[in-house]
């Protein structure tokens, strides 16, 4: 698996940005009259309706409708002799998964696609060309240091233009740390009008030769002492993003609030500056703020998954169940819990850090499974009667109460862990330890740390207090009902 480093871009010079900027446009028009071609021939290929064509034949005629040699021969006077097959080699890539998809609409059997699924677009936004570059890995040359520099190719005739020797490349300047050590791969290099910023992107490794993370984290991934096997359980919500469980009874949870806050204010911003808008839906600001929504949660999602993956390891967790996040939707569907498990916990997103991260740093199998009904149950007694409010649970049975989403967790480990494991889940009923309001289980008061997004890291709140002086309670919900004296429904 390859992974990849992100660098920031700086011509040296005026010269050296219209030069660069001439390259990628001419990249991204290189790429577009591919994606044309293979546009054009599908839609000729399919013109008889009364026929359908054999999705494998689809593809093996697409691809055929363009050759590198046929490309690298138009732009090789622009691009260099190598960009426009690397070009060609890297719109294929849609392709391939257009078809895959296109397989599975047809297959009758299968119902993940139902919807037709459409040909891959062109590198455009808003009716312009998007610049962008592919080069090859041994076509350029990336020296990391106090005075970091990226040199990359560039064909005859730019050359000429803009006063580059004959065996010169164009040079620039690049800041930023890798994190990556391995295998050198592609390069891609994009232009952001909005910011007016160059970003590249390195890939490092491969599925033979996989890359190290450069600051990588080396736990021990054995079983207990005692032999056991060590499986945690993750239950996903809305306002608390995940409460963790492991069968050896710890707990750990991320509270989301704030955090989703902070995203919401970007949102409301969007729609104010939406509303002045006359004929437009966008502008320059508005992808502005779009992009910095953007990058903050993506930001927080990746350093929760950072820290929950270190926080396993420590504990020598070889599974981790994920719930499916359909039972959040049914059960807590409005506005902004819809912006919540939409927009802001971007599920998706987050399940594929979570195999990317885990799997392959960690050794940490993640498998997704169904929760419902775990948060209806008492985690220490088992009974059925227990009431619910906010993020408290209370059971009538036992009398103990605790964080419903802990509850949760450690019941949703139980439901689909080997009955060979021993769900320690004394602790679960047990309040975080911001909350203040901790119960004591067999005559010990047991705290639950509650960690919280501060901009920068996720750390533990200390006395119910926010780490960012946020208000004690920053529940978004309007309900009201009957709640322990001293604990608030947040």
């Amino acid at each position: 698996m390859a992974r990849c480093d992100t660098f920031e871009v700086r011509p040296l010079s005026h010269r050296d940005e219209l030069l660069l900027l001439e390259l990628l446009d001419a990249s991204a028009a290189c790429n577009n009259q591919v994606n044309y071609d293979r546009r054009q021939t599908l839609f000729e290929t399919q013109k008889n309706e009364d026929t359908r064509v054999p999705v494998s034949e689809l593809k093996s005629t697409v691809k055929r409708a363009v050759t590198q040699e046929e490309y690298r021969q138009k732009y090789i006077q622009i691009l260099s002799s190598s960009t426009p097959q690397q070009l060609v080699q890297k719109n294929w890539v849609p392709w391939k998964a257009y078809f895959a998809l296109l397989s599975k609409y047809r297959d009758p059997d299968n119902n993940t696609v139902t919807d037709r699924p459409s040909p891959p677009g062109y590198w455009k936004e808003d009716g312009k060309r998007t610049p962008r570059i592919v080069i090859r890995n041994d076509q350029y040359t990336l020296e990391l240091g106090n005075r970091s520099r990226l040199e990359i190719p560039v064909g005859q005739d730019l050359k000429e233009k803009y006063g580059l020797g004959y065996y010169e490349r164009l040079r620039l300047e690049v800041a930023g740390q890798p994190r990556w050590t391995g295998k050198q791969g592609r390069l891609e290099i994009v232009y952001d009008r909005d910011t007016e910023t160059f970003t590249a992107h390195r890939n490092v490794g491969g599925e033979d030769n996989p890359p190290r993370r450069r600051d990588s984290y080396q736990p021990s991934l054995a079983t207990t002492g005692s032999g056991e096997e060590v499986v945690a359980a993750v239950d996903i919500g809305a306002n608390n993003l995940a409460a963790v469980t492991t069968s050896q009874g710890d707990h750990r949870l991320y509270h989301g609030r704030p955090a989703f806050h902070t995203f919401h204010a970007h949102t409301e911003r969007i729609a104010e500056l939406q509303s002045i808008l006359d004929d437009e839906w966008s502008s320059k600001q508005i992808r502005s703020v779009y992009q910095t929504r953007g990058e903050q949660r993506n930001h927080s999602m990746d350093a929760l998954v950072r820290n929950l993956g270190e926080w396993l390891a420590e504990r020598s967790v070889t599974e981790l169940i994920v719930g499916a996040l359909g039972g959040v939707r049914k059960k807590h569907w409005s506005a902004t819990v819809n912006e919540k498990t939409d927009l802001f916990w971007a599920h998706g997103r987050f399940r594929r850090r979570l195999n990317d991260v885990l799997e392959f740093e960690y050794g940490i199998t993640v498998t997704e499974k169904s929760e419902a009904g775990t948060s209806s149950q008492c985690p220490a007694c088992k009974s059925d009667d227990v009431h619910r409010s906010g993020d408290l649970l209370q059971c009538h049975a036992c009398r103990r109460e605790g964080h419903s989403d802990i509850a949760g967790s450690a019941n949703f480990l139980r439901k689909h862990t080997a009955e060979s494991i021993v769900v320690e889940s004394s602790g679960s009923m047990a309040q975080p330890a911001a909350t203040g309001e901790n119960t004591k289980v067999d005559g010990h008061q047991i705290q639950v740390p509650c960690l919280e997004w501060n901009d920068h890291a996720w750390t533990v709140k200390h006395d119910g207090l926010s780490t960012k002086e946020a208000p004690a309670n920053q529940s978004t919900s309007h309900e009201t009902g009957n709640v322990a004296p001293g604990v608030s429904d947040d």
